[in-house]
């Protein structure tokens, strides 16, 4: 009997031992599970926030993507209409030749060589097809001229000093060139009401 109750009392501090690491383990699991809950947690948030910074960044990349591409197309638009402007000015010249107001343009782009190269004799370069004006407008000026018809041109005329010194241009296409780059902003101003000539 005294063994029994000595079994007993070992057996019963057994179970309170048990007890007490199945208690102190359970506590232990919970701390685990919390503190796992925790970092899960705030993994989940880091997650969160690095997916979105992510996400903002792609988006943004993809904002300045569209961004420039729009503009690519806004400058591709704007020169090809520039460019547009200039070709249907280049068809209307064609027709000049034939317009009355011709002889008062080739008249006073003859005026311009006479006095820009303020010269004696003067060498002018047309195309053959105003030869005939040209000589009858060169009689009235008293000054001494040496025809040569090797241009082709929708108008104009060139000139020149009988040395080649100095060289005027001022047939269509020439004042057409050099209009281009000044008539651009004011072009660009007119289609799309600002400056930008990008």
């Amino acid at each position: 009997m005294k063994y029994d109750h000595l079994i007993k009392a070992i057996e019963d501090g057994a179970e309170e031992k048990i007890r007490d690491i199945r208690e102190s383990k359970n506590r232990e699991i919970n701390e685990i599970e919390e503190r796992a809950e925790a970092e899960s947690l705030q993994l989940r948030k880091d997650l969160l926030a690095e997916t979105k910074r992510r996400i903002d960044v792609e988006k943004n990349k993809k904002i300045y993507s569209a961004r420039e591409q729009a503009k690519d197309h806004l400058t591709r638009a704007r020169q090809d209409t520039y460019i547009q402007v200039f070709q249907e000015v280049d068809v209307r010249l064609s027709s000049l030749r034939s317009s009355p107001s011709y002889e008062s343009f080739f008249k006073a782009v003859l005026a311009d060589i006479i006095e820009s190269l303020d010269s004696q004799k003067i060498l002018l370069y047309i195309d053959k097809k105003d030869e005939t004006l040209c000589r009858q407008l060169i009689d009235d000026t008293g000054r001494e001229f040496d025809i040569v018809t090797d241009l082709t041109t929708k108008g104009g005329l060139n000139g020149s000093t009988p040395d080649g010194r100095f060289f005027i241009r001022n047939t269509f296409e020439d004042r057409l060139a050099r209009a281009k780059e000044r008539m651009k902003v004011v072009i660009f101003l007119g289609l799309y009401g600002d400056q930008d000539v990008r």
